[in-house]
């Protein structure tokens, strides 16, 4: 199935959104952990314009998705099918959805996901060092 540029724009504003509200983020917030004015990232979600393909990959890699959930797109045997919103959050959150995270778990994951990969392992260890001294 070909899809057309103005339904990928429609899925990619969508899913910025959804994304965003899920995790509680005003869109000063998120444009302010990809580098960018609120203005930009408002269009965005808007459909005045799209990301291009580096902001898409810096977007997909905050929230920990796939370019292809980010879009909307569901990739099967080399087919491109779009996403229904429902399959798009299932395949964002599963069955453990951060929509249970109230606003500050929300927001450490966010800080956490911008952390290098030893400064999150630090994190961790400081996690299971407090877990352990409460028992």
């Amino acid at each position: 199935m070909d899809i057309s540029s103005a339904q990928l724009k429609k899925n990619i504003a969508q899913n910025l959104k959804s994304l965003r509200e899920a995790y509680e983020l005003t869109q000063k917030n998120i444009a302010d952990t990809l580098g960018i004015d609120a203005a930009s990232y408002r269009n965005w979600e808007n459909e005045r314009s799209v990301p291009n393909i580096s902001m898409l990959f810096e977007i997909a890699k905050v929230y920990k998705i796939s370019i292809h959930q980010l879009c909307g797109i569901e990739v099967t045997d080399g087919a491109n099918m779009l996403m229904s919103s429902g399959d798009f959050n299932k395949s964002i959150y599963g069955e453990n959805k951060i929509t249970d995270l109230d606003v500050y778990e929300k927001q450490l994951i966010m800080q956490i996901r911008r952390l290098t990969n030893e400064d999150k392992r630090k994190v961790g260890e400081c996690i299971n060092e407090l877990l352990n001294n409460e028992e």
